[in-house]
């Protein structure tokens, strides 16, 4: 091998077969907002300035 010349350990493809997302989850047995009947979408419109207030922080 001469100097300076990379040898890689592992064929590198084009296009991996990925199966997952990146998001790791976490399986609690608890049902979901949306399995218990909740609108998520409008808990979220009607609560948007308390959501807003609570992501900054009150000092």
């Amino acid at each position: 091998m001469k100097n300076g010349m990379f040898v890689p350990a592992t064929q590198c493809k084009s296009h991996p077969n990925v199966k997952s997302d990146g998001k790791a989850r976490v399986d609690t047995g608890k049902p979901t907002l949306t399995q218990q009947g909740m609108d998520v979408d409008a808990f979220i419109h009607d609560n948007r300035r308390l959501i807003e207030k609570l992501r900054k922080g009150t000092r």
